[in-house]
């Protein structure tokens, strides 16, 4: 029996519009990252339509924010589902993350 993950998408409009779907797991981090915006706006991506996500997930998000950082730009992080959150707490980078609309966000706040 074969199980259907579907691959993390970006859609909307960048750079407050954008929503990020799918399941973010290892197998498509790397190819989702080069394809993810960078530059000197300020981002929110709404995270509530994310499926499975691991460790690998959460990087691609933390790498995503250090190289918007470094063009001059932010992150807001939006509805982030609590499997990303409980990895984020256990991982010890849950601040880094810095999302809104979350037990997490409600915490660093």
């Amino acid at each position: 029996m074969t199980t259907n993950n579907p691959a993390p998408l970006l859609r909307g409009e960048a750079p407050d519009g954008l929503a990020l779907a799918g399941d973010l797991r290892f197998a498509d981090v790397t190819r989702l990252l080069e394809s993810l915006p960078v530059g000197a706006e300020a981002y929110q991506v709404d995270l509530s339509d994310l499926g499975a996500v691991d460790s690998a997930g959460v990087a691609l998000i933390l790498e995503w924010r250090l190289r918007l950082e470094a063009a001059g730009g932010t992150l807001t992080i939006t509805n982030p589902p609590q499997r990303l959150v409980r990895l984020a707490g256990i991982g010890g980078v849950a601040k880094l993350l810095r999302v809104e609309n979350s037990e997490l966000g409600k915490a660093d706040a």
